[in-house]
């Protein structure tokens, strides 16, 4: 049976980082639903508008996905934040070790639900102010997997990112598939 993946677009997501990401979680033969927070329809900070699959007031709580992803992006990453459907998800996801991916802004995210506290990750320069940041190491590093956590610097590094992420639930082999068919 194929992975799962959960990717949360909130209104202001990166659009590089959310269209890369749900691409190569396909590649990788990965079961993507894409879930808006209100309404299908979703559009990016560059304007680009995605009709997700579902919105979370119609996703039934107790789904479980192998992996939950979240774009970054300003305001998208605030917008998430400020979701306690959104919070309380990572809560779960956390508690029982599934993957969580978080990129450029949407370490955020992961800080309003308490979940970064001795983890070592990566986001976009200045997207955690000091008291987000407390407690967790910090690196510039493109892409950090520490444990159930993935985590990616910024748009420039979407690909890698999700990647990272496919190697997480479907393997290096099947990562190296897909990496090999981009021609990089």
């Amino acid at each position: 049976m194929a992975s799962t993946a959960l990717v949360l677009l909130a209104p202001g997501f990166e659009d590089l980082e959310a269209i890369t990401t749900i691409d190569i979680l396909r590649r990788g033969g990965i079961q993507v639903e894409i879930a808006a927070l209100h309404e299908d329809a979703v559009t990016g900070s560059r304007g680009t508008t995605v009709v997700a699959d579902t919105n979370l007031t119609l996703l039934d709580e107790g789904r479980v996905f192998d992996a939950i992803v979240l774009p970054g992006g300003q305001p998208g990453a605030n917008n998430l934040a400020a979701d306690q459907r959104v919070l309380a998800r990572l809560r779960d996801q956390s508690v029982s070790g599934r993957l969580i991916g978080a990129v450029c802004a949407a370490p955020k995210v992961l800080a309003a639900a308490g979940l970064l506290k001795v983890r070592r990750i990566t986001h976009f320069p200045g997207a955690l102010d000091a008291a987000e940041a407390e407690g967790v190491e910090v690196t510039t590093e493109a892409v950090v997997v520490d444990g159930n956590l993935v985590t990616g610097r910024g748009p420039g590094v979407a690909t890698d990112f999700a990647l990272a992420l496919v190697e997480q639930l479907a393997g290096r082999d099947t990562r190296d598939a897909v990496e090999s068919k981009l021609a990089r």
